[in-house]
Formats: C-alpha cells, structure tokens, sequence
C-alpha cells in the first residue's frame, strides 16, 4: 500500500475518533435538550452535490523519436446523490447509524496535447479539444455518531460525524488522437480519445447536521392515516471527503472525491 494511503487511512481514523470523542464530551452541555422518543430512525433520500472540483493528469509518449505529451483537465460539476440510512438511539441523545450513499456525474475534460513535428525536431505542434461523456460514480457507506436533539414537539436536529468507505470509479483518457491538416504538417486536430475507466477504495469521513419532523399527520387529508404519525420529512446538510489512488498506465493519480451535499426526503420512525 503507497505510504501516502496509508497516511490518509490513519488520519481519517484518528478525526473520526476526534468526531465521536467530541459527541460524547459534548454530552454534558447538552443533557438539558430532551431526547426524541423513537428509538429507530429510517432515512430515504435524494439530492444534489452542488460544488465544482477539479483535477488533471498528464500523459506522456513517444512519436517520431520525440517525447509529447498531452494534459487533460477534468472539470465536474453538480451530481446528482441517492441516499438512505438508519439510526439506532442506545442511551439518552447518542445514537449510532449507518447510511448507503450514490453518487453519479458525467462531465467533460480540457485536452492541450503537444506533438511532435514529424520533419522537424524540437518543433512541437500544440492543439487543444474536448473529451465529453465521462462517468464519475462514488458508492459511500457511512459510519455515523449522532447527538440527537428534540428541539420541539415537531422538530428534531441532530449532529453527526464519522469514518466512510468509499468506492470510486473514474473514467480517465489514456491517449488522444490526431488528424494532419497536411504539408508542411505544422497543424494538427484533435479527432478523439482513448478512455479507460479506473477503481479504487478507501477510508473517508463524513461530517453534517440533520433536520427532521414528524407533522405530516396534522395535515387534514393525512390525519384519517395512523400511520402517517410515524411518517415524516427530513433535510440533511453533509461534508464527506476521501481521496483515491487511480493507476493509470504507469502513473498513480491520487484523486479526491465528496464535497458538501444537500439531500432531502422520508423519515420513518419506530
């Protein structure tokens, strides 16, 4: 394992153990909010990761007894997140829980190669193009210790944090192609690329605040339904983070991966 991911690994476990430690130091200050009767609470989500990120890899080859190269940035936007969970409350306000997360994006990357002259030496050729439809999907499992707070006899907010496990797939361009204009061969153009997708694991973190209620069966329509008092609606603001090492012909790319995202969807309690 590269001395890098196993850097990470031990700082993600020491924070989360920082996360809960703090949870539970906070305990004391805390006691005066009540604690929500439910015991179990399910989570059904969806939503959005909102932020932009970026990264580059560079590739370089052999043409014409000449080295050139070429650079691809890869830009990403918003990505959609299906999400679900449950939480178990084992004593007072402390609850622990555990949530399956989705995350897909397709985005584009900025391709600037350099080629070389195929008369000439040290002449290099320079052109740029666009690489679309590439894929990013994150499956995340969180570990979570909430500290959970009955503000109101309708309002629930909770606070959260703790290690993932993350697993990333990334589609990457592994080489481009070119068409010659002609003679004298001074100008090429980007006709296509070459895209492998890579995988990988690793251990994260997830940190947010949760903010639910229970007041779907006080509406008039819904009130006939018993079952609808078990049923509520939820907001959850989350920050998860890790970074994943993906090999790409003889180069190891440490890519990271999360963001802050919003979801928001169904509580069912028990």
């Amino acid at each position: 394992m590269p001395e890098r991911k196993r850097t990470s690994g031990r700082r993600a476990v020491a924070l989360s153990i920082g996360l809960v430690a703090g949870l539970v130091d906070g305990a004391s200050t805390a006691m005066a909010q009540p604690a929500p009767t439910e015991r179990i609470v399910v989570r059904l989500d969806v939503g959005v990761r909102p932020g932009s990120r970026t990264f580059a890899t560079n590739t370089v080859f052999s043409l014409f007894s000449e080295r050139g190269g070429f650079q691809a940035d890869y830009e990403f936007g918003r990505g959609g997140i299906v999400d679900g969970g449950i939480s178990f409350r084992f004593w007072r306000n402390l609850a622990v829980g555990l949530d399956l997360e989705s995350y897909r994006l397709v985005h584009v990357a900025q391709i600037t190669a350099d080629l070389p002259h195929p008369i000439f030496f040290d002449l290099p050729r320079t052109t740029t193009g666009v690489a679309d439809g590439l894929e990013r999907r994150e499956l995340w499992v969180h570990l979570r210790a909430l500290w959970v707070m009955q503000l109101t006899d309708w309002l629930v907010v909770s606070v959260s944090g703790g290690p993932s496990l993350l697993n990333a797939r990334q589609d990457l361009v592994s080489s481009v192609e070119h068409m010659e204009v002609g003679f004298p061969f001074d100008e090429i153009i980007f006709s296509g690329q070459t895209v492998k997708s890579r995988s990988g694991w690793t251990v994260g973190l997830n940190e947010g605040v949760e903010i639910y209620t229970f007041v779907l069966h006080k509406l008039p329509f819904l009130s006939r339904y018993e079952m609808m008092e078990q049923v509520g609606l939820g907001l959850l603001v989350r920050n998860v983070w890790g970074s994943v090492d993906l090999r790409l012909g003889d180069d190891l790319i440490a890519v990271d991966h999360g963001g802050v995202e919003v979801t928001t969807g169904l509580r069912l309690r028990f």
